[in-house]
């Protein structure tokens, strides 16, 4: 347990370069190429489960259930969760032929964060990219709005705004600036192509660093008379009109 519990906090996971999944069904999602350090199970848990998949993977350590009710950081806990090691992805990671990508810019809110990667990753997008200063992807909500995508597809951190824009143009992506007041809608744009949307922080919208160096800014309709969505609300909107043009 006095491995586990630091991991609650961010302090914890950047010291240790670990983080948890919690939750049956996460659990048993995460893919082989994820390294899992240990699994902890509560008494509970391994009364009525097999633990032999689990243990043929990593090493499983069972916990009395209020041990290990101490240790989660969820408000119910099922009885399971691995420990698992932290990955480091480049912006050429996340770079193929025709692919898409997303950036956030100083996206804090863990809702938001974990809805964008989970709408991304369903799209098919190439990776996504998240600029200093932002929240951390390895949070509990992160992991859990993200419905497990922050363990399937490569999510690029701390990344610089202005070097970042520099490598996506340098490899033939059109960068499109998602803002209210932008030029154009979506459907304006030609999405079959390779291409990255910025998605600006929740409170303040996006950098003029970024404003000024993507290629266009596009809007989206609000017949309704609203100032703006929230950030994955329109992220997702952006997103899936990529897919439709690509269907």
């Amino acid at each position: 347990m006095n491995k586990i519990k630091p991991l609650k906090t961010k302090k914890g996971r950047d010291e240790t370069g670990l983080f948890l999944v919690e939750g049956e069904k996460f659990v048993n999602e995460i893919p082989v190429n994820w390294e899992i350090t240990q699994y902890a199970v509560a008494e509970r848990y391994a009364e009525t489960h097999d633990l032999s998949a689990f243990k043929s993977r990593a090493r499983c350590e069972i916990m009395r259930d209020s041990i290990f009710d101490a240790a989660s950081a969820t408000m119910n806990p099922q009885g399971i969760l691995a420990v698992c090691r932290q990955k480091t992805y480049s912006v050429a990671d996340c770079l193929s032929p025709g692919s898409f990508l997303v950036m956030g810019e100083c996206l804090s809110d863990p809702g938001n964060i974990g809805a964008l990667l989970r709408t991304a990753a369903a799209a098919g997008a190439g990776g996504v990219i998240l600029t200093k200063g932002g929240g951390d992807i390895y949070n509990p909500k992160v992991i859990r709005a993200s419905a497990g995508a922050v363990l399937r597809a490569p999510i690029v951190t701390d990344a610089e705004t202005a070097g970042t824009i520099t490598l996506l143009k340098r490899a033939g992506l059109s960068v499109f600036a998602a803002d209210a007041g932008g030029e154009c809608f979506p459907y304006e744009l030609n999405l079959r192509e390779p291409f990255c949307f910025l998605i600006g922080n929740e409170g303040r919208g996006l950098t003029d660093t970024a404003l000024e160096m993507s290629d266009r800014s596009v809007r989206l309709p609000m017949p309704g008379g609203a100032e703006s969505l929230n950030a994955s609300t329109a992220g997702g909107i952006l997103i899936y009109e990529a897919v439709r043009q690509r269907m």
